[in-house]
């Protein structure tokens, strides 16, 4: 029996979220979801994010095949159910 292995996903998006591109080809990976979620603020603070040049980033945790399965073509996350974590990085003034 195989463990399920959760990755924590990075993306740049659009406002609305209807177009997004992963923020790196390597994902963090963790044993259970709760793991995975409990992360997604820590990521939200590394360099990656801050020098992301997209209006908001989105973390997903999702199992590793749905990870995998996604390749670096751009994705619509615009969906409310699978929207787990997102921080807008444009400040408005």
């Amino acid at each position: 029996m195989s463990a399920v292995v959760f990755a924590l996903a990075l993306f740049g998006c659009s406002d609305d979220a209807s177009y997004c591109e992963r923020l790196s080809d390597k994902a963090q990976q963790f044993e259970s979801r709760v793991q995975c979620e409990m992360a997604i603020d820590a990521a939200f603070e590394t360099d990656l994010v801050k020098r992301a040049d997209y209006p908001t980033v989105i973390g997903k945790c999702m199992n590793q095949g749905h990870w995998a399965s996604l390749g670096n073509k751009p994705v619509d996350l615009s969906e409310p159910v699978i929207r787990v974590a997102a921080r807008a990085l444009r400040t408005e003034s």
